[in-house]
């Protein structure tokens, strides 16, 4: 009876490791996924070309005309000139709002000096006759495209830029318009000079306003 009882407790010992060690092959597939690449947008602003002035007075016959040298060039009263500086700016992306700043620092003027400043957008004034020292801050949205259940919606003033990368060409610019009264006396200002310097611009994304959830 022992031997017997042994055989048995072997063989079922046996059973139970061949049953715990099976593998039951039950139905498997797969398949691939397309996938896709994401890329990124653009964000972009660069002057484009120089600063270029030119004689705009308005009882003068042969202006508007270029001023080749500034630094040559002498101002008197009853003048008008203005100095145009071109910006590219890019902007790329279905839900990318920025904010164009235009950052001046006043200065003492001298007697009889009145400084300026207008934003185009093309050939579109944006911001007109900001006083120097005053600064402009535009609200720009990329074009869209891709979207398919709905797009941003840009609320009135916003400007919409389509260019994905800078252009070569200016889409904007900034027109800095310097005058000298003709009512000024004597020898009044004379060999004074009016320093414009420290003009920044500033392109900066936005996730606030129109078509964004506080």
């Amino acid at each position: 009876m022992k031997n017997k009882t042994k055989g048995v407790i072997a063989g079922l010992a046996g059973l139970a490791l061949l049953s715990g060690g099976a593998t039951f092959a039950l139905w498997t597939d797969s398949a691939s996924l397309t996938g896709g690449t994401i890329t990124n947008g653009n964000l972009d602003v660069a002057a484009i070309g120089t600063l270029a002035w030119r004689d705009v007075s308005v009882d003068r016959t042969d202006g508007p005309h270029a001023i080749t040298d500034l630094t040559t060039w002498r101002m008197v009263p009853g003048d008008v000139i203005e100095g145009t500086q071109g910006l590219g700016v890019a902007l790329e992306g279905d839900n990318l709002v920025a904010s164009l700043n235009v950052d001046t620092t006043g200065s003492t003027l001298p007697t009889g000096m009145t400084v300026t400043y207008d934003v185009l957008h093309g050939a579109t004034v944006v911001a007109n006759d900001v006083a120097l020292g005053s600064d402009v801050a535009l609200r720009l949205a990329a074009g869209t495209s891709g979207q398919g259940a709905g797009a941003p919606v840009n609320g009135v003033g916003t400007i919409v830029v389509n260019e994905v990368t800078v252009p070569t060409t200016a889409n904007f610019s900034v027109v800095i318009s310097a005058s000298f009264s003709g009512a000024v006396t004597n020898q009044t200002a004379t060999a004074a000079q009016t320093a414009l310097s420290n003009i920044a611009v500033q392109l900066t994304q936005v996730r606030t306003g129109t078509a964004f959830t506080p």
